[in-house]
């Protein structure tokens, strides 16, 4: 008989990217890097979606121009170069069922995962379930422990006080 485990839950994070391409496109690198929660059948399923509305506006694009081509979060051109509404938070869905697992093994792998992805990506909620073999455990962000994982961009207050450069930095277009 195979001892299984599970995962479920959800992760609300917050992307930095000066269009809403590039804050995407930043979510999915990062999670793309990250170590794998493993069953013997499937790994962890990561499920991304965008946050409805916006929580910031910019009047140029990634390269610092101000430009009419560029889309907002409705699929509206910005024609006159106005304000282009971003949404830089999403919501991250896990969830998988893994085959040969002890529980101890995957709440180590899933540590190793979220610990990475809240030095990369700022993590606003967090609350998940790891259980299997008579055990469980619900993590979430009391006393925000995953949000202060957090490496700030170089450029950010935070940054400059802390001397930290966030990895996503390298995935950016330079500024010239």
């Amino acid at each position: 008989m195979s001892s299984w485990t599970y995962i479920n839950g959800i992760i609300t994070v917050s992307s930095m990217g000066r269009t809403q391409h590039e804050s995407r496109y930043l979510l999915d690198t990062v999670l793309d890097h990250l170590p794998l929660v493993t069953g013997s059948e499937k790994d962890m399923n990561v499920h991304v979606i965008q946050k409805n509305g916006f929580d910031s506006s910019v009047s140029c694009d990634e390269f610092g121009q101000k430009t009419n081509n560029l889309h907002d979060i409705y699929g509206d051109r910005t024609y006159h170069g106005g304000w282009l509404r971003l949404q830089s938070e999403y919501i991250v869905v896990v969830e998988g069922q893994f085959r040969d697992r002890e529980f101890e093994q995957t709440l180590k792998e899933f540590n190793n995962w979220i610990c990475r992805l809240a030095k990369r990506i700022m993590i606003e909620y967090l609350l998940v379930k790891v259980e299997g073999c008579g055990n469980e455990n619900i993590m979430t962000n009391r006393n925000e422990a995953y949000s202060d994982m957090y490496e700030y961009p170089s450029w950010s207050n935070d940054g400059v006080k802390n001397n930290t450069k966030n990895w996503c930095e390298y995935l950016m277009w330079e500024d010239k």
